[in-house]
């Protein structure tokens, strides 16, 4: 069985989603958990401690969207 290139190209443009989704979703965890961990320990920070959450968050979400895109290019037309 041979994969033909447009077989190749749906291939690569899944695993470049999946593996952009699991990477965002670890990023998001280990994000949220350290938050959450500085929070508890200095509870007065907690609205400087929200922004750069939020602005992380952000900033994660677009990387996978750059994958988003990526996979949509990989895919044959």
């Amino acid at each position: 069985m041979i994969m033909t290139p447009q077989g190749l190209a749906w291939l690569s443009a899944g695993l470049a989603i999946g593996m952009a989704a699991i990477g965002t979703g670890i990023a998001i965890g280990i994000l949220t958990g350290k938050s959450v961990e500085a929070v508890a320990r200095q509870p007065e920070q907690r609205g400087a401690i929200q922004r750069l959450t939020i602005l992380g968050i952000a900033f994660i979400e677009a990387l996978c969207l750059y994958a988003l895109l990526l996979a949509i290019l990989l895919a044959p037309k």
